[in-house]
């Protein structure tokens, strides 16, 4: 009889709707603890490297919510460090309240001889009116990322050309044990048969000889960084520089250097303090950015000729994705010079590194200068990477790509006190709009086509090679 019972209730729990308890669900809303981090595909970077990317770390506890938005954020700083082709972090849950990550990457090529080919005026634009080949720099980098696996840099530039140069510059990002602290050193030798003298009408005077150097430049740079958290960063530097110019140069300006010397010597420091919370450095689609950078120009310890300048300036972008297509954004840029007597070699107004779109073939000079840029993006093809496996080599097999069409407004002003009478832009606003397309590839590379009119109703087809802010 004891051996028939349980073959009865066996028969009772198989019968059409027989009663009988079932489990019930296990319920993965959270909190999780985190179990344990993995790493796969870094063959050359030290698990260290990139676990100082993550906002999560074993054994800490997050709700749901919280766990995604810290792997998306977590995955955004691995691919702006430009180390890997492909970041991928997985979340495998062992449980209702535990969840082990693991973290893929695809390591990029750090042995890199670059080229160099690249104009040396302000954009290819006003090189293309002359394509004077006198005007270009030719040369290579010969860059090592990733050195010793810990994300430390090291380069070496030889370029010919319009700007001969020798250059080197070692970089590490961390060098105590709770990795905040970073160091970089580097130097430079600069010569060059031509320079800029003067603007008249908006446009470069220059000074040249065809057989001797014109201007000479020597520079040896230190700075220290401090990353306190994952998006805030500050950084020192402290510079010596020494500059000379033919009489030509010197006669032609009366102010190139300080007090009209040929040439100049002098100690520099700096400071930047900025906030990144964008979710890419090369070509940001959403998110923040706030820069401050201080920097004074000569501490009276070198000489009557050394410069007496301190240079403020502040960077702000926000940028918003408004549904997986469309993207706003705008940046502000301001840069102000406290002292007056500023000479000709340390002045920098609207042009150079900071324009106004439409105005490409103009230089305005100025001691102080903003621009404001607002955009509109629209992805024709949506950011996707592509695995071409006929590649040999696994750090070219991943390919990136995204192509945006944009819209912008543009607007700055330089104001100027010096050189504002042969130079009709100078304190007056400038504006620019236009379209362009964007195409955004591996290894950081960027590349823009634009159409613009300027608020003297100038158009222009424009092409630069960065982001736009």
């Amino acid at each position: 009889m004891r051996a028939v019972l349980p073959l009865f209730f066996l028969f009772l729990g198989g019968l059409p709707g027989a009663a009988r308890a079932q489990a019930p669900p296990m319920d993965f809303s959270g909190p999780f603890r985190i179990a344990g981090i993995a790493i796969e595909g870094n063959r050359i970077t030290k698990p260290r490297v990139i676990l100082r990317e993550l906002l999560l770390s074993e054994g800490d506890t997050v709700t749901s919510k919280d766990l995604y938005a810290r792997i998306e954020r977590s995955t955004q700083n691995l691919r702006n460090l430009s180390l890997f082709n492909s970041v991928g972090i997985m979340p495998l849950f062992l449980g209702p309240n535990e969840v082990f990550l693991t973290v893929t990457v695809n390591e990029r090529w750090y042995w890199w001889p670059e080229p160099i080919f690249r104009v040396a005026d302000p954009n290819f634009n006003t090189w293309w009116l002359t394509r004077d080949l006198r005007r270009v720099n030719f040369g290579a980098y010969l860059n090592r990322y990733n050195f010793r696996g810990r994300n430390e840099t090291l380069y070496v530039k030889f370029q010919l050309g319009y700007t001969k140069e020798l250059a080197m510059r070692y970089r590490i990002p961390f060098v105590d044990r709770k990795e905040r602290w970073g160091f970089s050193i580097g130097g430079g030798y600069a010569e060059q048969n031509e320079v800029t003298v003067a603007t008249r009408d908006n446009k470069r005077v220059f000074a040249r000889y065809e057989q001797e150097e014109v201007r000479t430049e020597r520079k040896v740079e230190l700075q220290a960084s401090l990353r306190k958290a994952h998006d805030i960063r500050h950084g020192w530097r402290l510079a010596f520089v020494h500059a000379d110019v033919r009489d030509t140069v010197r006669r032609a300006t009366g102010d190139y250097f300080r007090n009209n010397a040929s040439d100049s010597r002098y100690l520099a420091l700096g400071y930047t303090f900025s906030i990144d919370r964008r979710d890419s450095r090369v070509f940001p689609l959403k998110g923040h950015y706030t820069e401050f950078r201080f920097d004074r120009l000569g501490l009276g310890l070198l000489g009557s000729a050394e410069p007496r300048v301190t240079i403020l300036q502040a960077h702000v972008e926000r940028l918003a994705q408004l549904k997986p297509r469309w993207s706003v954004g705008g940046s502000l840029r301001a840069r102000t010079t406290l002292d007056r007597d500023l000479p000709y070699y340390n002045q920098e107004g609207l042009g150079y590194s900071n324009n106004v779109r439409g105005y490409e073939y103009y230089i305005v000079d100025g001691q102080h200068a903003a621009v404001g840029k607002a955009n509109v993006l629209f992805a024709l093809v949506q950011p996707r990477e592509y695995y071409l496996n006929p590649i040999p080599l696994e750090a070219f097999r991943t390919l990136y790509v995204a192509v945006y069409l944009h819209a912008f407004v543009d607007a700055g002003y330089a104001w100027d006190d010096r050189y504002a009478a042969q130079n009709p832009l100078a304190n007056t606003v400038l504006t620019g709009t236009g379209v362009g397309l964007d195409l955004v590839s591996s290894y950081d590379q960027v590349l823009r086509l634009e159409y613009s009119v300027n608020g003297r109703s100038e158009t222009g087809l424009y092409l630069h090679f960065n982001q736009p802010f």
